[in-house]
């Protein structure tokens, strides 16, 4: 059963889910995890980890995989040759590649069920373009200004800015679909993929040496990934906490944009303490073939740990999107955490509990239930306490449950959402 947003994106009924093997609860509003959890009675059975070679079955490293060697042969081409276009055939290569890394962010997002996703693609690669023109202009703005080192520093804000810059207007000016955090997150990704694409096809001509593609073909496109993942993390808190807090601009969402930032310029601009210098590029480049294939496999080797270092965190934020659906089958290490991104650190308290002013009638929660395991077509849900609630006149807030000074419940404007009760030094989720 799957309900529809108002983004027009099929999810999974609002409700209280087990979202790991331990015995807990937390929220699903119908589109993301509200990061409200609790203790429950019992957890369920959940698939457990894979094993550890499983992933070459799966079509992210497939496509990987056949990436890295369609951007082998036309750098092979080129060196045989002596003709360097033979490697601007390589974008075949790397739109493989990059479409690997992804997939492999965005496995559990549910982008089936996403209405239009030809037309976010489309947009993603759009916003992926004008984020490496953009950079481009101002890094050779700013090395014209201020020098080489600087803009090796500088090329976090600007590159990751740059990619963020389209999805995130859109999540302020667009339409509602661009909240939704899983919609924003596949936008992000595919801009980051873009400029990967745009970045990794420029390095892979600018050689003057003709087997010096070759040196590049063997590490770029492992070196491109880092503008998928780290900005793919960044996406994710940035929509997660946006959803939660109802405004595009949260705490979290400028902290996750630092550390992005910050990675990409530490990741650029650490080669400025081992005094290199841009004339340093041509002297490190291959001229024979035994060369091309020593440095380039010299630098294969950290630009893998690099990119599955990055990729750990870009699943770290990804995992909070799982979807309910999704947590019986995914591997432990992507079910969510239930992070408290974006959620109010201090919910307002009720003091008192005089009467909520009423109109007519009395408002019933519905009794949406808690599965406590996984086996068979659809999850075990217990059913949940029946909740009479007054349906207040007021504007939206926390007000306290008629008959129960020690409860108080989130008035939407329309309709109850949240139920917390006092036990004498906190509030809990009921």
């Amino acid at each position: 059963m799957t309900a529809t947003t108002a983004g027009g994106a099929g999810t999974d009924p609002a409700g209280w889910y087990c979202y790991s093997s331990r015995p807990r609860l937390a929220e699903w509003d119908g589109v993301a995890w509200t990061g409200t959890a609790h203790a429950a009675v019992a957890g369920p059975v959940l698939a457990g980890a894979p094993g550890a070679l499983a992933f070459v079955r799966l079509p992210w490293f497939r496509w990987m995989a056949l990436g890295q060697a369609l951007v082998i042969l036309p750098a092979v081409l080129s060196g045989a040759s002596g003709n360097a276009w033979w490697s601007w055939i390589s974008v075949v290569g790397y739109l493989a590649v990059m479409a690997g890394g992804v997939m492999v962010v965005s496995r559990f997002l549910d982008l089936d069920r996403v209405e239009g996703r030809r037309s976010l693609t489309w947009i993603g690669i759009g916003s992926g373009t004008v984020a490496f023109g953009l950079g481009f202009g101002l890094e050779v703005l700013v090395d014209h200004v201020a020098g080489w080192a600087t803009t090796l520093w500088l090329t976090g804000p600007i590159e990751e800015g740059g990619k963020l810059l389209v999805p995130f207007l859109l999540l302020v000016v667009g339409a509602p679909r661009f909240r939704l955090p899983r919609v924003g997150l596949y936008l992000v990704l595919v801009s980051g993929a873009t400029v990967g694409v745009l970045e990794g096809v420029e390095y892979e001509a600018r050689p003057e040496f003709a087997w010096a593609h070759l040196q590049m073909a063997l590490v770029r496109p492992s070196a491109e990934l880092l503008h998928v993942f780290v900005a793919g993390f960044a996406a994710a808190v940035i929509w997660l906490a946006a959803w939660r807090r109802g405004r595009a601009v949260t705490g979290a969402g400028i902290v996750a944009f630092l550390i992005a930032a910050g990675i990409h310029s530490f990741h650029d601009g650490i080669i400025t303490f081992f005094h290199v210098r841009p004339h340093s590029f041509d002297a490190s480049l291959a001229q024979t073939l035994r060369e091309a294939i020593d440095r380039g496999l010299s630098g294969l080797a950290p630009a893998l740990v690099l990119a599955t270092l990055l990729y750990l965190l870009a699943r770290h934020g990804a995992r909070e999107l799982t979807a309910p659906a999704d947590v019986a089958a995914c591997p432990p290490s992507w079910r969510p955490q239930i992070k408290p991104w974006g959620c109010d650190p201090h919910p307002p308290r009720v003091v008192d509990a005089h009467p909520v002013p009423t109109n007519s009638g009395a408002h019933v929660a519905p009794a949406h239930g808690a599965p406590f395991g996984y086996g068979g077509a659809a999850p075990f849900r217990a059913p949940a306490p029946v909740l009479v609630l007054p349906v207040p006149a007021a504007s939206p807030g926390w007000y306290p449950v008629v008959g129960d000074p020690r409860c108080q419940g989130w008035w939407t404007g329309t309709n109850w959402t949240r139920i917390h009760r006092w036990d004498g030094s906190r509030w809990w989720p009921v």
